[in-house]
């Protein structure tokens, strides 16, 4: 598996996990942990990017 399809599913397990947090929250801590943990999703998703773009960009210097 490549790594930025391993950033690509830690990005939508985030969104996953955020989302069981928010709505367990039978306490305002557990509201504020799944807004904490959503806000991982789009840092993995953009790292998951760049590290695509990177190894397409190497394949066209190899070609």
């Amino acid at each position: 598996m490549k790594i930025h399809n391993v950033f690509y599913l830690l990005g939508f397990g985030s969104i996953l996990l955020s989302a069981s947090q928010y709505f367990k929250g039978d306490t305002s801590d557990n509201e504020r942990d799944g807004l904490f943990v959503g806000h991982w999703a789009p840092t993995f998703f953009i790292l998951g990017k760049i590290l695509e773009d990177k190894e397409q960009a190497g394949r066209k210097l190899t070609e």
